[in-house]
């Protein structure tokens, strides 16, 4: 039995001897290398220039020229012209006020000036008759000093009585004393005459005040602007100092808006001998504002300071309070590049590609950038980028040093 399966084995065992020598002593393939395909990116080439960054402004328009009219008498309204909005030239009348009250005024004190004028006049009258009657008096001062001489000789001579003399001496005291009270009276007359002249001023001095009142009964606009803010209408009662309504000058309207502190630098360089534009597009209309200064104090809580931007040209449908957003040029900055704003990661970041894989560097924000075809970009400054550099355009959400990247249309 086993002599006859011995064959059998022995050809089986052999054939897989063979078999496994000739999958040993077989050929190998070549390996082949496959390059690992990094993430597909978009590149800009770094290209330095001269360029001028804009900076985004909010802000609001503010009018430097309002006027706050306000009632400068105590009267009632007759009428109003004017409603809010509504624009105005310089001398269009906006309010009248009844004018009966401050009428009665003027008519008081021009009586009362009147009356001193005639006290005046008195004065000088009276002067001119102590001067014409100061003669006589001084001649009847004499007599009676004569009569009182012969008194005397006649008492003396025992043909008069002590009471003829008596009656003499007492003519003679009166006529003197007659005599003294209109010489008082001229001397003071320069006196009496500045009192009244003093007094004659006071209600001129009245009167003017009264006529004024009533010329403030017509309230006109100070200058052309735009009427805002009316608080009467006509049969209201007004007080002195009560509010009216507001006025301000469109021609003057200047947007405040805060400058960020990074940017103060470069501003302040070129604010006394280059002038600084930003424009605004409100409405479908373009607007141009000139930097003119910057405000006098900081804002505690703001990092930055206020500009202000006067409005040039034609004011248009703008209105003061109106918010507005404006694109200001700042100055030129050498070696800058500008880029999408996809480039950017975080607040200071770009990748580099370098032998297809990203490298972080570092860069600092100059500001926006318009390129001739409208669109907007960033502006950036970097020691670590080099001309003809190539950094990434795609907004990666891995993006990290070492990543592998492909260049797309490489």
């Amino acid at each position: 039995m086993i002599k006859r399966l011995l064959p059998p084995l022995l050809v089986v065992a052999l054939a897989i001897v063979i078999f496994g020598t000739l999958i040993s002593t077989r050929p190998q393939a070549p390996v082949q290398d496959r390059p690992v395909k990094g993430v597909l990116v978009e590149t800009q080439t770094i290209d330095f220039a001269a360029l001028s960054p804009t900076l985004t402004l909010y802000g609001r328009l503010e009018a430097p020229q309002m006027a706050n009219l306000r009632a400068a008498v105590t009267a009632d309204v007759a009428e109003v012209y004017v409603f809010d909005g509504e624009y105005v030239e310089q001398g269009d009348v906006l309010i009248e006020l009844d004018p009966r009250e401050a009428q009665l005024a003027v008519e008081q004190a021009a009586a009362e000036l009147a009356l001193i004028d005639a006290q005046i006049e008195a004065e000088k009258s009276q002067l001119k008759r102590n001067q014409a009657l100061l003669g006589t008096q001084q001649q009847l001062v004499d007599l009676a000093k004569a009569a009182v001489n012969r008194a005397e000789k006649l008492q003396q001579s025992q043909l008069s009585s002590q009471a003829l003399l008596d009656e003499s001496i007492s003519l003679q005291a009166q006529q003197s004393l007659e005599l003294k009270q209109r010489q008082f009276d001229i001397q003071d007359h320069p006196i009496r005459i500045a009192q009244l002249q003093a007094n004659r001023q006071q209600a001129q001095a009245q009167l003017d005040r009264a006529e004024l009142d009533l010329s403030r009964t017509i309230i006109e606009a100070p200058f052309s602007g735009r009427i805002t803010d009316r608080q009467i209408a006509k049969g209201d009662r007004v007080q002195v100092g009560d509010a009216l309504m507001t006025l301000y000058d469109m021609q003057q309207l200047e947007l405040r808006a805060s400058i960020p502190q990074r940017y103060l630098t470069d501003i302040y360089s070129v604010l006394e001998t280059q002038q600084l534009t930003a424009t605004a597009e409100v409405s479908g209309r373009q607007y141009e504002f000139e930097l003119q200064r910057l405000s006098g104090e900081v804002n505690a809580n703001v990092a930055g300071r206020d500009g202000l931007f006067r409005l040039q040209g034609d004011p248009g449908p703008l209105a003061a309070g109106q918010f507005v957003s404006a694109q200001l040029d700042l100055p030129v900055r050498q070696d800058t590049v500008a880029i999408p704003y996809s480039a950017l990661y975080g607040l200071d970041r770009v990748y580099r590609v370098r032998n297809n894989q990203l490298e972080a560097v570092q860069v600092s924000k100059i500001g926006d950038y318009s390129n001739q075809d409208g669109k907007s970009r960033l502006l950036i400054q970097s020691e670590a980028l080099q001309q003809g550099d190539q950094i990434i355009t795609t907004q990666l959400p891995n993006a990290i040093n070492g990543l592998s990247v492909s260049i797309k249309d490489e």
